[in-house]
């Protein structure tokens, strides 16, 4: 392909909002999954999966993820950080991928996704919602702010949280000869697993 390939040219606002879900989602891939355990002001737990997630910086450590506004508004997780300022995300492998497809389903805000899921929840160190046994790290975050970009079902709502405490398998520090198979999202109903890890030198200048 050269420079004087032709390309389709589409405007966002031209596509219904499914077909421009669908179209992104499979341009930006593979995204890793943060499975968020929070808890409500007066003590509701809540555990949900998300793949708008990346890392935000490392002075101070920081993540960063988007649950979108739904046709519900805001996401119990959004809510219960914005009452208490704490949240935990927690790594998934690829032996997760069933409980943490449970944590996801839509369900009322009482329900209590831990439950669901069965997975196994531990005392965190320094924040109140508790982190998950299974995964292979979990970070205990604060929150630093939420970021509103748009209205309406599909609009981003970012989380900023900075990092106050790691948790980590000794599993991933043989990462480099023991593949943990950490999963990311794709488009539609698929996922990929760590099945190969290659490296690239950087240019040098």
């Amino acid at each position: 392909m050269n420079a004087s390939d032709s390309k389709i040219c589409l405007a966002p606002g031209d596509l219904d909002p499914m077909a421009l879900y669908e179209l992104l989602t499979s341009i930006v891939h593979p995204r890793p999954i943060a499975l968020v355990s929070s808890i409500s002001a007066n003590g509701l737990r809540n555990l949900a999966p998300f793949s708008f997630f990346m890392l935000g910086g490392t002075n101070p450590p920081s993540i960063v993820f988007s649950p979108v506004l739904g046709s519900r508004g805001e996401k119990d997780s959004l809510r219960n950080i914005r009452e208490t300022g704490e949240f935990v995300v927690n790594t998934v492998h690829r032996d997760m991928i069933d409980p943490m497809n449970q944590a996801g389903r839509s369900v009322p805000f009482e329900t209590d996704e831990w439950e669901l899921s069965g997975l196994t929840p531990l005392p965190s160190d320094v924040v109140t919602p508790q982190r998950v046994a299974e995964s292979l790290a979990s970070l205990e975050c604060k929150l630093h702010e939420v970021v509103h970009h748009g209205e309406g079902v599909g609009s981003a709502r970012y989380v900023v949280g900075e990092v106050l405490r790691i948790h980590i398998s000794q599993t991933v520090e043989a990462f480099k000869t023991d593949p943990i198979r950490l999963i990311g999202r794709l488009g539609g109903a698929e996922y990929v697993d760590e099945t190969e890890v290659f490296e690239v030198s950087r240019p040098l200048s």
